[in-house]
């Protein structure tokens, strides 16, 4: 599709969606996303996101808010609710829940969920978006430094999708966990002190010798996740979530 086309059908599905908004009589705070539309508009990055707004959520419409940022670092729906039926347990704790996406989906597959981020506003994305999904209440949100609540933290499962720097990850050849910001390896390794039974979302790019070479017991499970024929992202699982230890798994969503 040429992108004087991609625009065309982009600008179409903008107005479409201020009409909609308009005929709903939306309040002030729904309307959040109407808001950054000339933002969208300006940002051939961001049409593309906007394109694929629900299969970030499929119930965007109902009222889903995201700033900026969260428009590339949501894990699509259904990849979520792939996670979170493979990561199925009692407790499991969100270290960088961001806007909610994968916090949500774990609320429909555990018992309770503790969903950490740095960002208060991140926080209260997180928690709107979880009542639109209904299961804000199976939710323990909690603004904090991951680090500095570890040592506190119990757990079956971590689930780890740090900030991955953007969209610019994918301009390098091969992704690496000291990359992001925090490191990446110090993460992990922090996770690892509450439960061996991880699951790592990373860059479709990442270094896939280093996710399993910091494993303690030299075992992962690598999945890729895919949309639309494309890989989006990969999963690492570690400890008691690997169900085929250093293979490749691919996952057509």
């Amino acid at each position: 599709m040429s992108g004087t086309r991609y625009d065309a059908v982009v600008d179409d599905q903008v107005a479409q969606y201020v009409k909609s908004g308009l005929n709903n009589k939306l309040d002030n705070e729904d309307t959040q996303n109407v808001q950054q539309l000339p933002q969208i508009l300006e940002n051939k990055d961001m049409k593309k996101y906007w394109a694929q707004r629900y299969k970030l959520f499929s119930k965007f419409d109902k009222g889903i808010r995201l700033d900026y940022d969260s428009w590339f670092s949501v894990t699509p729906e259904r990849i979520a609710r792939h996670i979170a039926e493979r990561c199925r347990c009692d407790l499991i704790v969100d270290v960088f829940c961001g806007a909610g996406g994968n916090s949500i989906q774990f609320a429909f597959k555990c018992e309770r969920v503790i969903a950490i981020d740095i960002d208060p506003s991140k926080i209260e994305l997180a928690r709107h978006n979880a009542s639109v999904y209904g299961v804000a209440d199976r939710i323990e949100f909690i603004v904090g430094d991951f680090f500095q609540l570890a040592p506190s933290l119990k757990a079956d499962v971590v689930f780890l999708s740090p900030p991955w720097g953007g969209p610019k990850y994918l301009s390098a050849p091969q992704f690496c966990l000291e990359d992001m910001q925090p490191n990446g390896i110090d993460i992990f390794e922090a996770a690892q002190k509450i439960t061996p039974n991880l699951a790592y979302c990373l860059p479709r790019n990442t270094n896939i010798d280093q996710l399993i070479g910091i494993a303690t017991d030299g075992e992962a499970e690598i999945e890729q996740n895919i949309l639309n024929n494309k890989v989006k992202t990969i999963t690492a699982y570690y400890g008691g979530l690997i169900l085929d230890p250093c293979r490749l798994q691919i996952l057509c969503k």
